[in-house]
């Protein structure tokens, strides 16, 4: 009996931790991607590439996500620097209003799709070949700690896929729905699943 009420208590009290931790989690505030590409042919879905990184974000456990309706109310109040990603001055301030210890933002670079059925120089690859049916897909993610005005994660990530998948079109939506929908979903999924990678390692206090 008594070993009984020791595994149940230990039991409890390790799910009590776990919970702890979970609802320990710095709250982060993700703003919708901003298009920083220079393709006239294919126009990335700015908000569905947002979406899906917020989803591999709330999968991974690492932060808690501010509501999006929250975000909306204060959307004009955020002022994006030339860089195209951050305005130091005001960020903490909208950060506060916000709740959110940590803000994201996003800027999508390159979003390209080659099915020329032959090998080409890809420039910001440093002239790797591109095969039959490629995408690539760049972010440029910042996150900035709203209490310090400090850039506290930057990073770009290029996400590749030479085939296509049809499930990532149906689940996150916005993206074509022809030959290279699918293809540049999942290029865009490699680059998110990179970036999420990189902040698991991060130190986040």
């Amino acid at each position: 009996m008594k070993r009984i009420t020791v595994v149940f208590i230990l039991a409890l009290f390790l799910a009590l931790a776990g919970a702890g931790a979970e609802a320990a989690a710095p709250t982060l505030a993700v703003r919708t991607f901003d298009n920083k590409t220079d393709s006239y042919s294919l126009s990335p879905p700015a908000q569905a590439i947002t979406d899906m990184m917020t989803t591999e974000l709330f999968d991974a456990r690492l932060f808690t996500l501010v509501e999006r309706e929250k975000l909306d109310l204060i959307a004009e109040e955020l002022r994006l620097s030339q860089s195209g990603l951050m305005d130091m001055s005001t960020a903490p301030e909208i950060g506060n209003i916000m709740g959110a210890r940590y803000q994201m933002t996003g800027a999508i670079t390159v979003y390209y799709y080659n099915a020329s059925g032959r090998a080409i120089v890809v420039p910001w690859l440093a002239g790797a070949a591109a095969a039959d049916r490629t995408a690539y897909v760049q972010l440029d993610i910042r996150i900035l700690d709203t209490a310090t005005a400090q850039v506290v994660y930057a990073a770009q990530e290029t996400g590749t896929a030479t085939r296509e998948v049809s499930g990532l079109v149906t689940r996150f939506g916005g993206f074509a729905s022809g030959n290279y929908g699918g293809i540049l979903a999942a290029a865009t999924r490699d680059s998110v699943i990179k970036h999420v990678e990189q902040m698991k390692r991060a130190n986040w206090q």
